[in-house]
């Protein structure tokens, strides 16, 4: 109670204080702002300190408890005492008996039997006022204890103190708070006993939070390099990144939103020196370099980026210890992290002692890439499937090179193997002594498109004999690697793209080498993988189905049929119930319905432009009456929205969190910068403006953490991490 009444006193005088400075004008409106900030902290306290609130529960349950204790002590000595006055009145009654018993000898049977009776009674009475009197010294005894609780809990309340701190490390970088630490001044733990101050383990919660509902998170780039944080994943409620500091080069970081809890995890290149002398004088000087190890790398002219994917206990990356042009090796291989420097480490060098000049080789690979995480369920490993070619310097066919096929690891050398050589060895070449070497695979499947459902890995292979087509590969007990189907039958292949899962199966586009590019369906067999409809007609016309989206059961996604341009479809997988869902844009003109596309509540979000509005924020529920424009941010023929690039160095720019959708928009006055909806054109708005005036900030990489929403902008001198939450308060001032 003393310390909730300090608090409330505590903001008031320093609300009164902080309202003397200023010309009446402002004095006015510091003192609206004061007592709305006065306000908000009574309204919010009681949520703040539940802990006091316990204390005082258990406060006053110990008094009530006490009250009934001494109210069934007063009523069991009524109880005593009365019984007593009943077993006198008995011993009179027994002494007169006996009187007449001595004085007359008659009815001495009546008399006797009326005497055994009294007897009986008194005795009776008797051992009830024993078991009474029992219980009372209980209630005695239990008073005596709920008086030592009161006065503990009354000590411990007493006891009870804060500490006010301003507090930088535990805020974002531009958002420091004051907070108020609650506890006892004990010397418990590192505290000191005594010395006014609520510290270290003396602390038993905190009141406040940082102020604002967003902030930019430390991290010290340089000028020369702010280009921000890149590839996301969460692992326990904290955001791991690739970034550039200016200092270690790209690598592996951390943030839980807080300056002291943005840091790198590791620099795994470390500095490399070299050192060369003067040749005049002799003078040795020392240069060095700190490379980066996760960086994107082209090798003739095939682009791997960075990549990094998280389950239920590891993160795994891509990473190299040596740069690419160093022969001792340098592609990108696999780490294990469990967020800690020292559980941050290399799975498998695939590389190792492989020169990638070697006379005869025919080389072609940039390293591992296609990550997809097998989260491990009831206490079991994550696990990481990948496409990797196996390049390890050695002695016979052991050191030639294994193409790029479907590998599988759970983060331990051991554990690490391919499960899927689709393409075997067999090419032969003269090294440079001119012996013949058999025999190797300098190309492999290059699976590709991978995707996780159904406890099984789908993805896109490429053979000799079928061109690239769809495969999977059984994760479970007795699985194993299948040809899904020969789609396009021959060597040239279906080139299947955007492998979808949805309800039962999984969705793709392929090009039967008839119908040209449309939409097929598959439940893992030859059988049931088959065009789902001829959208656009005719010999090789193409309805290039793009941005499949799942809506309940169905698939929706965009597709042009010759007639009525671009617009948005959806399927149950069979050919009468795969259908346009609005002409948004009438007649011929296209929409171009255009994602990221989300589900929430129902409905899918996407971007289109009808023509009228320009590019807008729309959903549908999959019919034609509920697809709507949600605003029209950007009034006019202008459009809000420039959604579209799947760009590696952009990552989501839309995601659905906490019953809104948030997305980059641009309404013509702040540029593009943060927005939400609810799905409703009143609840669609601007929530953080970072870049001030026109230009925008352009929100890249939006990452649900905890309870943040993580991103990357560009406030017009760098572009660095990002927050944004619901502050829930209460903010101290």
């Amino acid at each position: 109670m003393r310390v909730k009444s300090v608090v409330i006193a505590l903001l008031f005088v320093g609300s009164l204080l902080s309202g003397c400075a200023g010309n009446d004008s402002e004095n006015d409106e510091r003192v609206e702002v004061l007592e709305s900030d006065l306000n908000d902290s009574i309204n919010d306290y009681d949520n703040a300190l539940s802990e006091i609130a316990t204390l005082e529960s258990a406060l006053s349950e110990a008094t009530v408890s006490l009250a009934l204790a001494q109210s069934s002590i007063t009523e069991q000595a009524i109880t005593i005492s009365t019984m007593e006055g009943l077993r006198d009145e008995l011993l009179l009654q027994h002494e007169e008996i006996m009187l007449q018993l001595n004085d007359s000898s008659e009815n001495q049977s009546t008399l006797e039997m009326e005497i055994s009776t009294l007897n009986d009674e008194i005795e009776e009475m008797s051992v009830q006022i024993s078991d009474l009197t029992e219980d009372l010294l209980l209630l005695q005894s239990h008073i005596s204890q709920l008086e030592g609780t009161i006065s503990t809990l009354q000590g411990v309340m007493d006891g009870l103190t804060y500490t006010l701190n301003y507090r930088t490390s535990e805020c974002p970088m531009d958002n420091p708070g004051l907070l108020m630490d609650v506890g006892y001044d004990s010397g418990e733990g590192l505290g000191i006993e005594g010395d006014g101050l609520i510290s270290y383990d003396e602390v038993e919660f905190t009141v406040g939070e940082c102020p604002g509902n967003y902030g930019m998170v430390y991290n010290e780039t340089t000028a020369e390099h702010n280009w921000a944080q890149q590839r996301t994943a969460v692992l326990d409620d904290v955001l791991y990144f690739i970034a550039d500091d200016g200092i270690h080069g790209w690598e592996l970081w951390r943030s839980d939103g807080t300056m002291s809890g943005s840091y790198i995890v590791k620099d795994i290149r470390g500095e490399d020196c070299s050192t060369t002398a003067d040749p005049d004088t002799g003078e040795q000087t020392e240069d060095c370099e700190n490379w980066g190890s996760t960086f994107d790398i082209t090798w003739d002219s095939i682009f791997n980026d960075v990549e990094l994917v998280a389950g239920n206990n590891k993160l795994f990356f891509t990473a190299s210890m040596h740069m690419y042009y160093e022969n001792n090796g340098g592609f990108p291989t696999l780490w294990v992290s469990d967020g800690t420097e020292e559980g941050t480490n290399v799975v498998y060098d695939f590389w190792a002692d492989w020169d990638y000049d070697c006379n005869g080789c025919e080389f072609d690979s940039a390293g591992i890439t296609e990550l997809v995480i097998i989260p491990g369920e009831g206490g079991a490993s994550d696990r990481v499937v990948f496409s990797s070619i196996k390049a390890i310097g050695g002695v016979g066919e052991e050191g030639y090179p294994k193409g790029e096929e479907l590998w599988i690891s759970d983060g331990t050398t051991t554990g690490t193997r391919m499960i899927a050589n689709i393409e075997p060895e067999t090419s032969s070449w003269t090294d440079g002594n001119g012996l013949s070497q058999c025999c190797a695979d300098w190309d492999g499947s290059v699976p590709r498109d991978m995707t996780y459902k159904g406890n099984q890995v789908w993805f896109t292979g490429e053979t000799e004999n079928y061109g690239r087509e769809l495969y999977r590969f059984g994760l479970q007990l007795g699985g194993g690697l299948f040809l899904v189907k020969d789609i396009n039958p021959g060597p040239e292949g279906s080139n299947p793209i955007h492998i979808t899962p949805g309800s039962g199966g999984i969705y793709l586009s392929a090009n039967d080498g008839v119908n040209g590019q449309e939409l097929h369906y598959s439940q893992g067999d030859a059988f049931s993988t088959n065009m789902v409809k001829d959208i656009w007609p005719g010999l090789n016309n193409s309805s290039n189905p793009m941005w499949l989206t799942k809506l309940g059961s169905e698939m929706l996604f965009s597709a042009e049929d010759g007639e009525n341009g671009r617009e948005l479809w959806i399927t149950d997988n069979t050919e009468e119930g795969t259908r346009m869902v609005k002409d948004i844009n009438l007649g011929n003109n296209s929409s171009d319905p255009t994602g990221p596309m989300k589900e929430m509540g129902g409905f899918v979000y996407f971007g289109a432009n009808d023509g009228v509005h320009g590019w807008e924020l729309w959903r549908t529920d999959g019919t034609e009456a509920g697809t709507n424009m949600v605003k029209d941010i950007r009034v006019g023929v202008n459009s809000s929205l420039s959604w579209g690039s799947t760009a590696h160095w952009h990552g989501d720019y839309t995601l659905t969190y906490d019953s809104h959708f948030y997305f980059s928009a641009d309404d013509g006055e702040n540029g593009v910068e943060l927005w939400r909806s609810d799905g409703t054109e009143l609840g669609t708005e601007l929530v953080v403006d970072v870049h001030q005036g026109e230009n925008g900030s352009w929100p890249w990489w939006l990452t649900i953490a905890g309870d943040k929403l993580y991103f990357t902008a560009w406030d017009g001198d760098q572009r660095q991490l990002w927050y944004y939450w619901d502050n829930p308060g209460p903010v101290l001032s």
